[in-house]
């Protein structure tokens, strides 16, 4: 069989960039003309020549149309250069599955590692759910990820062996589809909503996830019958923290676009059932309960009379769509009564398939019944479990009007903290509402309370399941535990009294390093509350979640990653010793930053002891489409996920003493850090006028304001858009910045530092250090800091602080070039530095023009478009 050269080998991942980028090329001629492909021929020459005078040159005299033309290249340029990359990746990870590394990719590669007893005890206590969330500064289309997973599934093709003719028609559908992408609109010119994002994330749920989910549990049910360790979690249309538009009718949409999109995937796979089971009771008999079922159909068919299975499931497919009438707004019109639970339709399922084992055979059906019957149990009606999230200040706010409005002598907002854990503890002693339907609130309580509404009519019609926890940020004391009880009573999701319970567990966030300091003596006031257990949750068991984020714009990245995990090791002593199962919601970002990097190594990375079959980690923002976009990609990122938590659930060796040296480091660090960001005076104006902060702030890019007041203070500014801003200024300082200085305060030198790297946590950090300071580029930056004529004197301390940590890490491990441990990562680094490089310098011109005063449109339009670009070839925006 004829076969090119380049269809009978795997592709590199330059090659397959080089590929992309020749189509591109073909698709402007094309679509556009010579003198467009000729402009930005002439572009990406330039740039090639390392030659930075003439590039600027070159940017400096575009007109701004042709400043938006060069823009909407690069940016594309980025987005095929990462597909590229993606798919040369996948296959490296294909080739490798003969050569299994430290770490499991697969829950059955960890069970045969564990041995069965072992993974018998903990697989059926697992409980392990990645949580998608909005993005503050999320960049792409969903018309735009639409078109990138068609050319990922295209170019994945190419990695087969294949005859000419298909070779042929192969690019010519890669064509299309690049001139697609090519055409479409990459910027919004409105700013997205809660409902886009509930939408597009859905999108991905549905094209990747939930078949990914399926297959794993295809594999899975045979061998963990009841077993259900992997579920999913989501904050989409529940995450009211500084967020004006998510409302009840977010929490609403959300819930009512989840039960549309798995009830119609239930409906589905019993159609095909009912396919299938064409089984006539002469010779295949059937249990009472399926004859039950069969009686209860309405279906009319005389052919079908001697077949009860496919009778009993036209009952279950009735019921299926009466229920997605009532949850998700339909009209099928069913005559058949509509699931009251998701128990139900897995009872249902259930009674059909022990007749089908008992009087056929499973095998001769297949797995597909069993691995309905395993997801329908992980997802029920909801599909995911749905989080609330506000601020402690919120909270506050709320019950100190609902005391005032009801005439109750108690000034909440000037009681000390003893104080209002006694009142809120008598609140919730008994059943009395404070709130009344007579009386008029502030709008942001009629809000909340709405919402709560909301919530409690989800529980009423999806069950308990369908809300995972309601997170409370910027826990600090026990009142702030309490107060989200007092206010979910008013709707019904508390009961008080002595037998008082919740519907919803109740989770605090550990944002800042001295919260992170403060969680064990809070567990303890947690444990000790004269309240009863169940209204926390589960009896015997908390969740408290990990702020990577907001620590790490407190105290700078050693200090963050350090006080998590050895927050996480006491407050597992301090629960172990008091008999209370805890677990922990890791509330990870995409970046190193923001504890961003291998959700598996990052498990792996936890201090033993604190892992316990059961975690809940953040999927933000563009890292759902990067981890979830394509279903090989989503079931390898899902198994490894839960193979990594049943591998760090099973160490049985105990929690060692922190290392004093680690521990001075990470004081010494917070302390460097602190230095630069919050105690120089001229700091906060550096970071406004030498980052594009300013820019992105008034960019239609995400749906929650970048900050959480008006303020320009970094105190009040959202983690996501500090971090974005540093990478898109090639500083990435959140990832980096402190750790040398705190070395040199430490009076830590390499040699000491290389024997901190036993520590596991202590490792990963260093590591992923070093690809942020590889990514970092300083000349960049440099330009950057020029944009703030006054910030010299802070730039050249940052810029010392980068040599210094790069010469640190290099020392550390005994390499010679960041990443020359790690070939393709730095392959992969220098990829997106060639399309990176020259849209920070055309970013720069734009910058400088808009500053100067120009107001033009288009400059802003490209501005935007350079955001995108950089964002997707550093895979990063916060």
């Amino acid at each position: 069989m004829d076969m090119t050269p380049a269809a009978a080998v795997a592709r590199g991942a330059g090659d397959a960039v080089r590929y992309l980028e020749d189509l591109l090329d073909e698709v402007i001629a094309y679509l556009d003309g010579d003198e467009a492909a000729a402009l930005v021929r002439r572009a990406r020459e330039t740039a090639g020549q390392d030659d930075e005078e003439a590039l600027e040159t070159l940017f400096s005299g575009l007109r701004p149309d042709q400043a938006v033309y060069l823009a909407r290249a690069f940016t594309c340029a980025s987005m095929l250069s990462n597909l590229g990359e993606d798919v040369a990746g996948r296959r490296r990870a294909i080739e490798a599955e003969e050569n299994p590394g430290e770490l499991p990719r697969t829950l059955a590669e960890a069970v045969d590692r564990l041995g069965e007893r072992s993974a018998a005890r903990l697989v059926p206590r697992m409980a392990v759910a990645p949580v998608l969330t909005a993005h503050p500064t999320e960049v792409r289309r969903r018309a735009v990820v639409e078109r990138e997973a068609e050319i990922a599934r295209l170019m994945s093709l190419r990695t087969h062996r294949l005859p000419t003719h298909i070779e042929r028609r192969l690019r010519e559908d890669l064509f299309r589809e690049v001139a697609l992408l090519w055409k479409a609109r990459m910027h919004r010119p409105e700013r997205i909503s809660p409902a886009d994002e509930i939408r597009n994330t859905l999108a991905i749920v549905r094209r990747s996830i939930l078949p990914a989910l399926t297959e794993i549990y295809d594999d899975w049910s045979e061998r963990f019958e009841t077993a259900t360790p992997l579920r999913l979690g989501s904050w989409l249309g529940g995450d009211r923290d500084g967020h004006p538009g998510v409302n009840d009718e977010t929490l609403r949409l959300a819930l009512r676009s989840q039960a549309r999109l798995i009830l119609n995937h239930y409906f589905d796979e019993v159609r095909r059932l009912w396919f299938d089971l064409a089984v006539t009771s002469e010779l295949a008999p059937a249990s009472a309960g399926v004859i039950a079922l069969a009686q209860a159909s309405a279906d009319p068919s005389v052919h079908r009379q001697d077949e009860p299975y496919r009778q009993a499931l036209q009952e279950v497919s009735d019921r299926l769509s009466a229920t997605t009438d009532r949850l998700a707004g339909t009209a099928w019109g069913s005559r058949s009564p509509a699931y009251s639970s998701a128990a139900e339709f897995v009872a249902d399922l259930e009674t059909l398939r022990q007749s089908i084992r008992k009087h056929l055979g499973e095998r001769a059906v297949g797995a597909r019944l069993r691995t309905l019957i395993a997801l329908a149990r992980a997802c029920g009606f909801h599909l995911l479990s749905l989080d609330l999230r506000q601020n402690a200040d919120v909270h506050e706010r709320m019950i100190h009007e609902l005391y005032v409005r009801a005439s109750v002598n108690i000034d909440y907002l000037g009681s000390d903290e003893a104080e209002r854990v006694r009142v809120l503890t008598k609140e919730l002693s008994h059943d009395r509402p404070l709130r009344s339907p007579f009386l008029d609130y502030s709008d942001e309580t009629m809000r909340e309370l709405a919402t709560l509404d909301a919530a409690a009519e989800a529980v009423r019609l999806y069950g308990e399941q369908a809300l995972g926890a309601y997170i409370v940020s910027k826990t600090a004391t026990l009142s702030d535990i309490l107060e989200p009880l007092v206010l979910m009573k008013q709707a019904g999701l508390v009961q008080g009294g002595e037998k008082g319970r919740s519907a919803v567990r109740v989770t605090p966030l550990l944002e800042t390093i001295a919260d992170l300091e403060n969680g064990p003596d809070l567990l303890h006031r947690w444990l000790d509350a004269a309240v009863p257990e169940a209204m926390f949750g589960e009896p015997g068991r908390r969740e408290v979640m990990l702020g990577y984020s907001d620590s790490n714009k407190d105290g700078g990245y050693v200090a963050s990653r350090h006080n998590v995990a050895k927050a996480a090791q006491a407050l597992s002593a301090a629960a172990l010793a008091r008999g209370v199962e805890l677990s922990f919601f890791h509330g990870r970002g995409g970046s190193v930053g923001r504890g961003g990097g291998p959700a598996a190594e990052a498990v792996m990375a936890q201090p033993p002891g604190t892992v316990r079959g059961r975690m809940r980690l953040t999927e933000q923002g563009e890292m759902i489409s990067r981890r979830f976009g394509d279903q090989p990609t989503a079931r390898r990122n899902l198994e490894s996920l839960a193979a990594a938590v049943l591998m760090a659930s099973a160490r049985t060796d105990g929690a060692e003493p922190v290392a004093p040296a680690l521990e001075t480091l990470a004081q010494a660090s917070f302390g460097a850090y602190r230095t630069l960001v919050y105690d120089d005076p001229g700091f906060e104006a550096f970071f406004w006028g030498a980052t594009p902060i300013a820019e992105i702030v008034g960019l239609n890019i995400g749906s929650r304001p970048a900050s959480r007041t008006p303020s320009r203070r970094i105190e009040d500014l959202r983690a996501i858009p500090w971090v974005f801003s540093w990478s898109q200024a090639r500083f990435m300082l959140p990832a980096w910045f402190g750790f040398a200085g705190g070395a040199r305060r430490a009076g830590l030198d390499a040699a000491a530092l290389r024997g901190l790297t036993e520590d596991q946590v202590f490792a990963s950090l260093v590591s992923n250090m070093e690809v942020a300071l590889a990514q970092s580029d300083m000349a960049i930056a440099a330009k950057y800091a020029a944009l703030h004529p006054a910030g010299r004197s802070i730039f050249e301390a940052i810029r010392a602080e980068h040599d210094a940590a790069v010469e640190l890490v290099l020392a550390i491990r005994g390499g010679t070039r960041l990443l020359d441990n790690h070939p393709e990562m730095a392959e992969s680094v220098a990829l997106a530095a060639e399309v990176v490089d020259p849209l920070n310098h055309l970013q720069l011109e734009l910058l400088a023009r808009r500053r100067a005063g120009d107001e033009d449109p288009q400059i802003k339009l490209a501005i935007q478009l350079t955001v995108a670009g950089i964002a997707s070839g550093l895979r990063n925006t916060g």
